[in-house]
């Protein structure tokens, strides 16, 4: 994962020269900057990727700006197996319990920068959870938001 490497007894450890790009990252998201923006800013500073690409991925960025490890925590269970004769690997959307381990490592990131940035992700996103259900908010041009004013 970057910004941390394991020790000889597999714990995670900070690596500090990634752990500075992992803290500029939730710098700049929360300066207001885009996903897109700061890949253009890594890629600007010749700062390569947990691959060693000179460009990082939109989908790495978010899994950085939303993964707990950074804060310390890990959720376990995220994945399961599942049943024979189906034994593939699957995400665990609720069928089984899952358990967060706090102040597991050091963190790279404060729980209130990592809060913060949450806030503001769910801030920015066009889609919303409503009764359990996921919809896409209403734009702000969407002729279904216009209210029509009875001239009688």
């Amino acid at each position: 994962m970057y910004g941390y490497g394991q020790s000889e007894i597999g714990e995670l450890v900070i690596n500090e020269e990634q752990a500075e790009v992992v803290r500029k990252v939730f710098d700049l998201y929360l300066s207001g900057y885009s996903i897109n923006m700061i890949m253009k800013e890594l890629a600007f500073n010749n700062i390569k990727s947990s691959t060693g690409k000179d460009i990082w991925s939109k989908r790495t960025i978010q899994k950085m700006l939303t993964n707990e490890k950074y804060i310390g925590n890990v959720i376990l269970g995220k994945t399961y197996t599942g049943q024979f004769p189906n034994t593939q690997q699957k995400i665990n959307y609720g069928e089984q319990e899952q358990y967060l381990m706090k102040d597991s490592h050091e963190p790279i990131i404060i729980n209130e920068v990592f809060q913060k940035v949450q806030e503001e992700m769910k801030s920015r996103s066009n889609i919303e959870v409503v009764n359990g259900k996921t919809k896409r908010k209403g734009t702000h041009y969407s002729s279904k938001d216009i209210e029509r004013q009875d001239t009688n």
